[in-house]
């Protein structure tokens, strides 16, 4: 991905990677909550696509766009990005900081304390 995805455009992504190929009314019609004219939409489409995270082909007179990459992959990035910048790539220093400030829940502390002890159990 060449260059980073801004918030409104991950809106569109979102879209996109619950259903593609889509015309840029169709994801109009999926953000109606957004109150997004055809315009923007397609001014986001046309910017995702020279980023290299959208594709499109033809079909007739209508441009159908589809995700090329996938979420997973997306969320892999962006949260290396996230940690990387605010953390300058420690994740001990971003868990304490969640833990110490009180950012996680009982649940959240457990999900956590389960996902290691499974991770554990793989490296034995």
């Amino acid at each position: 991905m060449s260059n980073r995805v801004s918030e409104s455009e991950q809106i569109v992504m979102e879209v996109l990677w619950q259903e593609s190929p889509l015309s840029s009314q169709d994801v109009v019609e999926r953000l109606k909550a957004q109150d997004w004219n055809e315009k923007t939409v397609k001014t986001f489409l046309n910017r995702m696509v020279k980023k290299g995270v959208v594709t499109y082909q033809t079909q007739g007179r209508r441009y159908l766009y589809s995700p090329a990459i996938k979420r997973k992959d997306f969320i892999q990035q962006e949260s290396n990005g996230f940690l990387n910048k605010l953390f300058n790539g420690d994740m001990k220093e971003l868990l304490a900081t969640f833990v110490n400030n009180k950012q996680l829940s009982r649940q959240e502390l457990d999900y956590l304390r389960n996902l290691l002890e499974q991770e554990n159990k793989k490296d034995k």
